[in-house]
């Protein structure tokens, strides 16, 4: 997967294996360890390698009990479906922060060419570039259509990359996949004792995106309900937290992106034209 997004990849069987080959150091470690000794691992590759935090891939319930905390700045993936830190996402975010971090302490910037480089010749793709390199550093609103698994986010995080936001966050959201009566919450944040469960408060995606960029990912499958809220942010730029009265002024750009034929959703009344 991280080839298709041109990103340079090399195997190991064992930390000590990565240690002992003399490779470029301009690269996040990628762990994938069964039960409890994904910690003993992180540890050893953390020595080899301060400079990188790891990110950690599990695919079963094996690490149910495996305490996280111990090891700092690790990101965590999953490869099931279902998963609360979705694979794809971690690692690409986990990616772009490194590569920034490494970039802004040599006193530069990253270069937008090691992000999200959409592979292919075709004329489709090129297309696709060119409009990337038309939108990218406006301030527009952009909707990206197509179906599951044509690499909408991807041209999202090369949008985002290639934009005045890049030293931002990219904050991506799939509103398809969160309950309508959470993504309220979710989107805006919510304050403590604001509904029952709300133990503290919590910022939600927008202000975590301040700055830099927002990606609704399946925006076709928001609630009415929520499309109003999302339509004021657009117009004001602004919005409340759940059970709070304060207006949080918001600095973002929106990048939205969905399989669903929105013309016929609005025909049904399941999606609003003015937010279209």
């Amino acid at each position: 997967m991280l080839s298709f997004v041109d990103y340079h990849t090399e195997m190991f069987d064992t930390v000590l294996d990565y240690e002992k080959k003399a490779i470029s150091r301009e690269f996040f470690a990628l762990l994938a360890c069964a039960g409890d000794g994904v910690v003993d691992a992180i540890r050893a590759l953390r020595k080899s390698d301060t400079d990188t935090p790891p990110c950690v891939l599990v695919g079963n319930e094996a690490h149910s009990n495996v305490d996280f905390g111990q090891i700092a700045d690790a990101f965590i993936g999953c490869m099931r479906a279902d998963a609360k830190y979705p694979l794809v996402s971690t690692m690409l975010n986990r990616a772009e922060l490194d590569v920034a971090k490494r970039a802004r302490g040599k006193g530069g910037t990253p270069n937008v060419e090691l992000f999200r480089s959409l592979v292919g010749e075709s004329r489709s793709v090129k297309n696709v570039r060119l409009m990337i390199e038309q939108v990218a550093p406006t301030e527009a609103t952009v909707l990206v259509t197509g179906e599951s698994g044509t690499g909408k986010e991807v041209v999202a995080r090369n949008i985002h990359y290639h934009s005045a936001r890049r030293d931002k966050p990219f904050v991506p959201i799939n509103c398809g996949a969160i309950p309508g009566d959470l993504l309220e919450s979710e989107l805006f944040g919510h304050e403590k004792g604001a509904f029952t469960g709300a133990i503290t408060a919590r910022q939600g995606r927008f202000e975590l995106a301040e700055g830099g960029t927002i990606f609704l990912d399946e925006i076709g499958d928001m609630p009415l309900a929520m499309q109003v809220k999302l339509l004021r942010v657009l117009q004001e730029r602004a919005f409340e937290r759940v059970g709070s009265n304060k207006t949080i002024e918001t600095n973002v750009r929106i990048v939205a992106a969905t399989h669903r034929n929105l013309e016929e959703f609005i025909k049904k009344g399941d999606f609003r034209e003015d937010l279209y």
